[in-house]
């Protein structure tokens, strides 16, 4: 019981961190700064782990992990959504090498 607490809540402040933390450098690179997407993520592990302790205070291992999978799953999809926007499509005519 507290160890599926524990992952949920991992899961959740580790997701929620890494949404705003894309969201604040997406609105950097826009040219918009929002600190407070910064200053919110700054405080979600903090948040998360304390929570954790609180209600599940012998898994909060399984709270950290779960939190260090979402934001590493997070940031790598980020980064395979970034790729993909930045690839040259195949067969445009675009590519002036030849």
């Amino acid at each position: 019981m507290y160890t599926l607490l524990a992952l949920i809540l991992g899961l959740a402040f580790g997701a929620g961190q890494i949404a705003l933390l894309i969201r604040g450098v997406r609105s950097l690179g826009g040219g918009t700064l929002k600190v407070w997407l910064f200053v919110v993520q700054f405080f979600c592990p903090l948040v998360g782990l304390l929570s954790c302790a609180w209600l599940a205070a012998d898994r909060l291992a399984v709270c950290a992990a779960a939190m260090v999978a979402a934001l590493i799953v997070g940031a790598a999809g980020e980064v395979l959504r970034l790729r993909r926007q930045a690839a040259p499509k195949k067969g445009t005519g675009d590519n002036d090498d030849n």
